[in-house]
């Protein structure tokens, strides 16, 4: 009958729990990407209760591509014999700031501030919220009124620390929560 064919595995926070493997078209977008930009390398990340293994390429201005992979050996030897580019494991060596710099760059520039506005706007209830439990999963005091952009992503970032389910046994209630508030907020990953 395929009834539950649509369904898909969430967790106690109702998140869809990805169960998409590698395909064809995410090596086709890995390719394009290596091959249209200058300066790129791999990373390899590995699978984690929240995520499949995935091969994050980084171009020399910091714009990225992460696609799945069906393993890390996998990504390796795609990265290395098809793409011609350094491969390295994102654990050791971790994310280079170069991608970090370019997503704010690009999370900052995204909505366009109007020419002549005289003050910030006030905060709706959903962001207000939102802002108090980045604050209390972080463990941090509270932020002042209208906290700018990078105060903001300051709390956010340790409050992905703190809630990361690799760090709680596979726990993702606080993570789930994490995630809904940055998106209420706009903050990029």
């Amino acid at each position: 009958m395929g009834i539950f064919r649509g369904r898909k595995t969430r967790t106690d926070g109702g998140a869809v729990i990805s169960d998409r493997n590698a395909s064809k078209s995410d090596l086709d977008a890995l390719r394009e990407f290596a091959e249209s930009r200058k300066g790129v390398e791999g990373y390899i990340e590995p699978k984690t209760s929240v995520t499949q293994t995935t091969l994050l390429l980084v171009a020399a201005d910091g714009e990225s591509l992460r696609r799945r992979v069906s393993s890390a050996q996998a990504a390796a030897d795609f990265a290395r014999k098809k793409l011609g580019i350094p491969v390295y494991d994102a654990n050791l060596v971790g994310i280079p700031s170069r991608k970090r710099d370019y997503d704010l760059r690009k999370a900052k520039g995204a909505p366009a501030a109007k020419p002549s506005t005289p003050a910030p706007a006030k905060q709706t209830p959903k962001e207000l919220a939102a802002i108090m439990t980045l604050e209390s999963i972080a463990g941090v005091d509270p932020l002042p009124n209208n906290p700018s952009f990078d105060e903001l992503m300051v709390v956010y970032r340790k409050a992905r620390k703190q809630a990361h389910p690799d760090r709680l046994d596979g726990e993702r209630a606080k993570w789930d929560k994490v995630e809904e508030a940055a998106r209420a907020l706009g903050l990029p990953d």
